[in-house]
Formats: structure tokens, C-alpha cells, sequence
């Protein structure tokens, strides 16, 4: 299964522009034979506080949902992006949507929370998608550091966990020596995590993080393949915004 791994930046509440970027990816993306792109965690509406900012959540009804299911229809990729969920009731998640020829195929909430995330609610359920006949897995930021996804995942019969993040950096990033500082921190925890999960359970396991500034918080990126020995096959080599393609043998 080939796969577009897009380290891109996603401006807090700016869904249109958000868009535009994601349905830019995923042209680009159906012209480079590609079965799936991976988009970060909350791509699409950026990072959102519940707390302060409640306005940016949007419902799994949303018309930039609808727009960027619907571009999959007929391009033979399918778009796995990130949004902040409201519910009817009022619940908010972190939720991975999988889309496939113009319709949603799943979604996963995220289980398992990471620190200033205590205004989400977590989710309840794991599953797994069927993309080209295989099944596949998420994984969500934070998750990395819990068995349970990876091992729901698994036992499913999913051979390829997908690990979309958006860790954000504490300060801002202000030159080249900042950046590196911030993203040796993420590089080092998300590949200790993959690998671990990876050795453990014989699982392929694809990153891919926001990048780069936003209007009040910074992220440093990355995108990388690990198989199932723990061997990074493929990376960008920095914070910086990026696309990676590669061949996962499933």
C-alpha cells in the first residue's frame, strides 16, 4: 500500500483554509499512486481548547467534512484527517475520520488523553478500517503511551496502525536552535513509542504530525514509517512542513 504521510501546518479556526490544504494534499496525492494520506491529529480544524474556544468544535455533520469525504469519491485514495468533535449532547473528542469514494468509512475518538487535553471527553470504542482490503488501525498522539489501541488494533487483524499527532511545543519556536530543541523531543517520543509498539506486536506503524506556527502555539512535525522489527524504513528529516510517500508491503 503506498501512502502520502503529510506533515502540514493547521491553523487554529481556520477551517477554510484548512481545507483548501487538505483537498490540495489529496489531489496531489491521487496523482502519485497513492492508496491513502494521512493527515495529522485535528488537521483539519487545528488544535482546539473546548475551554476557551468552543466555537471552533464542529460536529461530524460539518459541511468541510462533507466537502473533503466528497472529494475522495472517485481518486481511489482514501483521506484519514483530524477534527474536534462536538456532539449533540455536547461532548467533545479528538476524532480521526477515514474516508474512501465520497463516504465516511469509520471514525475513532481518541481513548486515551494527553495533558491540556481535560476538556475532551475520551472515547469509548476501538476499530479498525478496511482500506484496499486491508485493515488498519489508529492511534492518537497521547495514545502512543497506552498498549490498548495498539493491542485492539492487532487483535482485529489490522497489520498497519496509523499515528497522527499534533504534540504541541511549551514556548514559542523563535530561530533554527529552538525548532531542533523542540523537535528532538517529539522525534525521540513518537519513535520509542513506534518502535516499542511496532517489535511488540509485529505491526507497521505510520507517523504524521502538524507542523510548524500557528497564531499561539507551535509544532514540530515529523513523518515517519516503522516496521514491524522497529526499523525506521522512511522520515523527513526535520520540524519542517512535509509530504512523505511510502510503500507499506501488507
Amino acid at each position: 500500500m503506498r501512502i502520502l504521510l503529510a506533515a502540514m501546518r493547521s491553523e487554529k479556526g481556520d477551517l477554510r483554509l484548512n481545507l483548501s490544504n487538505h483537498l490540495a494534499k489529496l489531489e496531489d496525492t491521487t496523482s502519485r499512486g497513492c492508496e491513502l494520506v494521512l493527515f495529522p491529529e485535528m488537521s483539519l480544524t487545528g488544535s482546539v481548547d473546548p475551554l476557551t474556544k468552543p466555537e471552533r468544535l464542529i460536529s461530524l455533520d460539518d459541511s468541510n467534512i462533507a466537502a473533503l469525504t466528497a472529494a475522495t469519491k472517485g481518486t481511489g485514495v482514501a483521506a484519514a484527517f483530524g477534527v474536534a468533535e462536538i456532539t449533540e449532547r455536547g461532548d467533545a473528542f479528538i476524532t480521526h475520520v477515514v474516508a474512501s469514494e465520497g463516504r465516511r468509512i469509520g471514525v475513532q475518538r481518541k481513548r486515551y488523553l494527553g495533558e491540556g487535553e481535560e476538556h475532551f471527553s475520551p472515547g469509548s470504542e476501538s476499530d479498525v478500517f478496511d482500506i484496499g482490503g486491508h485493515k488498519i488501525g489508529i492511534a492518537i498522539c497521547a495514545e502512543a503511551d497506552f498498549d490498548a489501541p495498539f493491542d485492539d488494533a492487532s487483535n482485529a487483524g489490522a497489520k498497519l496502525v496509523l499515528f497522527p499527532a499534533a504534540p504541541g511545543l511549551y514556548g514559542r519556536r523563535t530561530d533554527d536552535a529552538s525548532w531542533k530543541r523542540g523537535f528532538a523531543w517529539w522525534e525521540r517520543s513518537s519513535l520509542d513509542d513506534a518502535r516499542r509498539h511496532a517489535m511488540r506486536l509485529g505491526l507497521w506503524i505510520a507517523l504524521a504530525g502538524q507542523a510548524g506556527s500557528t497564531l499561539d502555539e507551535d509544532f514540530p512535525g515529523f513523518a515517519a514509517l516503522v516496521s514491524p522489527n522497529g526499523s525506521v524504513i522512511d522520515r523527513l528529516p526535520d520540524w519542517r512542513e512535509g509530504d512523505l510517500i511510502v510503500d507499506v508491503p501488507l
